[in-house]
This record gives C-alpha cells, structure tokens and sequence, in this order.
C-alpha cells in the first residue's frame, strides 16, 4: 500500500534514486527507460512548471497501470506550491508523485500536509556520520524514544524541553535539532507500520491521523521558535498504540 505523494530530502540525483528505487519495489516501475517512469529536475520551480505539471499528470500511463512522476527542484516558489495543492492533494489515478528538496523545511505547511517523506534506510545526518558506527553508539531519538515505557517517554520530552529551555544557546539550538530528528524519526516509523496496516482498520486510522499530525508538525519544528511544549505534549497524547 502506497501514499500517493512523497517528499524525498537530500541532493537531486541521490533523491532521485531513491525515489526509482521506491517506486520499482513498491509500484513494480523499474528501468531506466521506462515511459511509466518521468523524472524532471528544475532549479527555481515556479508557477508555469506547475501548471506544466499538471499537464503532465494528466496523461496516462502507456502500460495503463501506475505511473511515477519524479520532480525534482532546488527551490519551490511559495506561489508555485499552491497551485500545486490540488494535485498533490488528490492527483489522476494510479499516479504517485515525488518531490525532491534539500530540505522539507521549503515547503509551506498547506504542502507539507499532503506528502509523505520517503522512508529510507538512513538519512541526511546519519549518513554524515558514516556507514560505519560503533556497537555502543547512541540510538537515534526517535529509536530510544519507541523502545521507551510509556512513563520512560514522557521524561525523554521532558528532558528534552528542559534543554531547549538552556540559556546556552549552543544547548538549546542541539535540543532544537534532537527534536526535528525526533518527531521526523517517529513519522518514519508511523509510515512503515502505515504501509503494513490492514486498509480501513482501526490502526491504519489512527496511524494516517497520527502521519498528518507529524505532517503539519515538522515543517513548523524547522523554525527557531517552534512550540515544542505544545508539539509533543500533543505527540504523547496521540501517539498510537504498537508504535
């Protein structure tokens, strides 16, 4: 079962590949050459790329099964993501989009809630640090946050808001970045159990409510003054059971 639009972070051929990689295993599009497949990069993306776009979406698969359409742009104008609202809310059938950015963080939070990130086995910051880590190195936030009691995750949030309350500003800008890697860590984990749920059951449910909650929470954790207190207080509140 897949969403039908994603956001890939990361550089333009990198996001790239992995957006082919997920739409062969996922939708059965594989080759370089497949029509099925459209990969366009841009640099500034603007309103007549949009509107290019949507022409574009509207033509249909030639195997007349799905159809990925790859695009991928160093900057979106904020005019352009809202004449890309409607696609991307409900886009032709069987068409699943793909938009690859250096960062989430471009996107207005009416655009962020309609796509999905990507999952990957790793990212941007993990990478940074080499494929290879020490056995007693420190789990990632959200790793250490899902493997916590309940009661276990509530001091995590705790801790981490006492932190971003530090009159260090090097302390408090590190907790501020620990909770972006938090709240995009548990939407990757929402998202592959999401994948996995029975369609229309209870946990697929709460889990999509749970994915448009961290959808519209992410974009506003990039900003110096997000309101963490309010953000994962509500996180705890709605997290879902299992995860």
């Amino acid at each position: 079962m897949a969403h039908h639009a994603y956001i890939v972070e990361g550089e333009a051929e990198e996001g790239i590949a992995r957006a082919r990689d997920f739409a062969a295993r996922e939708l059965g599009l594989t080759g370089d050459t497949n029509p099925d497949i459209v990969v366009r990069r841009y640099g500034l993306f603007s309103v007549e790329n949009a509107r290019e776009l949507f022409e574009l979406a509207r033509l249909s698969s030639t195997t007349g099964g799905a159809q990925a359409i790859i695009v991928s742009a160093t900057r979106l104008f904020h005019e352009a993501q809202n004449a890309l609202l409607k696609l991307f809310e409900e886009p032709p059938a069987d068409t699943y989009l793909f938009l690859v950015l250096p960062s989430a963080g471009m996107l207005l939070p009416t655009m962020r809630s309609r796509v999905m990130v990507l999952p990957a086995a790793c990212n941007a910051r993990s990478a940074a640090k080499g494929k290879k880590q020490k056995d007693d190195a420190p789990a990632e936030p959200a790793q250490e946050f899902l493997a916590a009691t309940a009661a276990a995750r509530e001091k995590i949030i705790a801790k981490l808001l006492e932190r971003a309350k530090s009159d260090k500003d090097e302390e408090k800008q590190a907790a501020r970045a620990q909770a972006l890697m938090l709240a995009e860590g548990l939407e990757r984990a929402a998202h592959a159990k999401w994948r996995a749920a029975k369609p229309a059951s209870a946990e697929e449910k709460a889990l999509r409510a749970f994915l448009g909650d961290l959808s519209a929470f992410v974009p506003i954790l990039h900003e110096r003054s997000a309101p963490l207190k309010l953000i994962f207080e509500h996180t705890l509140l709605v997290l879902p059971r299992g995860l």
